[in-house]
Formats: C-alpha cells, sequence, structure tokens
C-alpha cells in the first residue's frame, strides 16, 4: 500500500522540482530595436550592471546592490502621493514586471560581461510622468555599508532601452578624505533613489535615451547604526526628436559620461615614434662603426693570423643556422602568430567594409572570436 502512493509523489516531486529549474533559468526575449510603438504601449527598461567610474572592466549585476526587484502596489503608490502632494490620478497603470528576470544576450554582449535583467518601471510610451513610487524598503546596517562602499568607489549603472545606453551614478560624497583613503570618517555618503527618464521619439520609435539623478531628492546614509527607509522613484519626459533612427547612435561618440581617457593623445604617440626612431639610428650607428672596424682589420690580416681564436660577436655567428631546440612550441608560437595576424587584419577590414557593424555592443569582440575558431588552419 505504500508503495503505490510512494510513486506518484516521486514524480510530482520531480515534476515540481523540474518546474521550479525551468522558472529560475527563464529567460525574456528581448525587445528588437526600432520597433514601432502604439500610443501607450508598454516600453521596458532593461538593467544590465553596476561598477566603479574609474574601472569600466569591473562590472557587478545590477541587482548586487539592494535596488527594488518589484514595484509598490496601487495602495502604496496613493499613500506616498498623499504625502508628497502628488497627482497620480492619470497614471497608465496596467503591465507589471518583475526585476531581476535575465534577458537573452547575444555572444558578443555577453563576452563584454552584460547582464541584462528585467526591471520593474512601469513606463508607457508617450505617456510623460511627473513622480511615481518605485518602491519603499528599509535597508540595514549590511546593506547600508555596501551601497555606502559602492558610492565611495565612485559607482555607475549601465540600463537599456532597446539598444539605447543610459548611464548614471549611484550617489555621491560631500567632504571626503580622498587623501587618507579614509571611507566615511570626514565625508558624508548620498544616495541618489530618483531617476528622471528622458526619452526621445521620431515616428512611433525610440531615438534617443538619458537618464538624471535628482540631487534633492538624496539620502544621506551616513549613519550605519540603523536602519534606514529609503523611498525609491522614478520620473519619465517624453519629447519628440528630430533624430533619424537609423542615425541614434551618433549622439553617442560625443558623450560626456565616457572618461576622456579614451580619446587619442597624438602628442604622446609622435612623441614615442621619434623617441624609437632615434634609439634605432643610434643602435644602427654604433653597430656600424664596430663592424665596420672589423672588416678592416680582417682584410689586413693574412691567413695564418685569421686560424686565432675568434671573440666577441663573431663566437655566435654559427647559431644563425642552428637547429632550434623545442620545434614543437616553436612551430605552435609561429602558427598562433601568423593566425592573429590574419584575424587582425581580416576583422579590420570587414569592418571598413561595414559588413561588421561597430554600433552593435559585443558585435567586434564576438567577430574575434569567430574569426580566430574559423582560421583556425592558418596555425
Amino acid at each position: 500500500m505504500l508503495r503505490q502512493f510512494t510513486l506518484p509523489f516521486l514524480l510530482l516531486l520531480s515534476c515540481s522540482s523540474n518546474d521550479a529549474k525551468s522558472s529560475a533559468w527563464k529567460k525574456i526575449k528581448r525587445v528588437k530595436a526600432g520597433k514601432q510603438y502604439n500610443e501607450h504601449e508598454a516600453v521596458h527598461i532593461v538593467v544590465n550592471k553596476v561598477g566603479p567610474f574609474n574601472n569600466p572592466t569591473e562590472t557587478y549585476r545590477y541587482y548586487s546592490l539592494p535596488f527594488c526587484q518589484t514595484h509598490s502596489t496601487t495602495e502604496e503608490e496613493d499613500e506616498v502621493a498623499l504625502t508628497e502632494n502628488m497627482d497620480i490620478s492619470h497614471l497608465n497603470r496596467k503591465e507589471k514586471r518583475d526585476g531581476g528576470v535575465r534577458h537573452k544576450q547575444h555572444m558578443g554582449e555577453s563576452l563584454v560581461g552584460d547582464r541584462r535583467e528585467a526591471s520593474p518601471y512601469e513606463i508607457s510610451f508617450q505617456d510623460s510622468v511627473d513622480w511615481r513610487l518605485l518602491c519603499k524598503t528599509t535597508l540595514d546596517s549590511k546593506a547600508l555599508a555596501k551601497v555606502s562602499k559602492a558610492i565611495y568607489n565612485n559607482y555607475f549603472f549601465e540600463m537599456f532601452v532597446e539598444d539605447l545606453p543610459m548611464w548614471g551614478y549611484i550617489g555621491d560624497t560631500v567632504e571626503e578624505d580622498f587623501i587618507t583613503e579614509a571611507q566615511g570618517s570626514t565625508g558624508k555618503s548620498f544616495l541618489f533613489p530618483h531617476l528622471h527618464f528622458y526619452l526621445g521619439y521620431n515616428r512611433n520609435k525610440i531615438v534617443s535615451a538619458k537618464v538624471t539623478t535628482d540631487m534633492d531628492r538624496r539620502v544621506d546614509i551616513s549613519d550605519m547604526s540603523e536602519p534606514i527607509d529609503v523611498q525609491f522613484s522614478y520620473s519619465v519626459e517624453w519629447f519628440e526628436d528630430e533624430l533619424d533612427w537609423k542615425n541614434r547612435m551618433s549622439r553617442y561618440v560625443d558623450s560626456r559620461f565616457l572618461p576622456n581617457s579614451f580619446e587619442i593623445h597624438w602628442l604622446s604617440i609622435i612623441n614615442s615614434f621619434v623617441l624609437v626612431l632615434l634609439l634605432t639610428a643610434f643602435l644602427t650607428i654604433i653597430l656600424l662603426r664596430v663592424l665596420k672596424n672589423d672588416f678592416s682589420r680582417y682584410m689586413e690580416l693574412d691567413d695564418e693570423a685569421m686560424d686565432e681564436e675568434e671573440s666577441g660577436w663573431k663566437l655566435i655567428h654559427g647559431d644563425v643556422f642552428r637547429f632550434p631546440q623545442h620545434t614543437t612550441l616553436f612551430c605552435a608560437a609561429v602558427g598562433t602568430g601568423n593566425q592573429l595576424l590574419c584575424v587582425t587584419f581580416a576583422h579590420l577590414l570587414l569592418a571598413l567594409c561595414g559588413v561588421i557593424s561597430t554600433n552593435r555592443r559585443g558585435s567586434i569582440m564576438a567577430g574575434i572570436v569567430v574569426f580566430f575558431f574559423v582560421s583556425s588552419f592558418v596555425g
């Protein structure tokens, strides 16, 4: 009798575990760039990653910091709106989304370290919003210390609307002692809980996106001895933009948020090039003088004097055609170098011809990986 109930129970348990695994690994299909929106249609804000501004290669999940993963309820939003003296009766409250759900990514995006996930922001096309409550949360001492450390290290966040990136800072420090690098010793740390989205559209397509923070709504989190209640909120401003959709990436060329270190320093390049030329010329002159003296001395010697023991650089003249040791390693190194040269020149040629899109995020990295495997016969 016990065996009759055990088998169905085990089957039910395995099905439930498989459903849990499938829901945990479920990924949202990405919104294709260039989508034509209808009025009041939902627009998805995708969060990507956070990291220190001075080291863009060090990145973490956006939700590694205690941000809101669920949107506030209607009752909570109405309650806070009364205290803020905000009229939110005209809001379009249709679609509810949970944050932290992973998005499908291309291979190049995964290679550059993207971690795209859904966010609970409720934004609709051409519907400007003065204020909305995202969520109310309480940050304990552990969460405050984590956020304070991120603010001290000048962390920034990255979001996307379709394929348009947006950047902003998590917070700011005031009167911080950067000389002694004593975190929180003399200054104050402020968290930016309010985000303002500027979204531009042209012919029912989103062509520009930008996010800013509100300094008037910043929260002081310097005192980490007690939990602090934080209200995360956002606002949206839509405007008609004359920028064509195909030229939407042109504004990121002169983006002020990107560090100036990416600019080409022509003076340093010219200085290094001239220095290499001078060193090469000096080395050539020295070698020519040494070899000229040796050749003139050999011309004056007879055959008996030539049989004397050789010295100096002439001792290694026989090593030029000597069979090298570790030939397998030597051939592998030469073959890999030839393969890398072919990959580099082929990739640059296709990028210049427009075959590989340089605007598509991660396309260059993905192209390098694909070309490296395709050109394996070169090595």
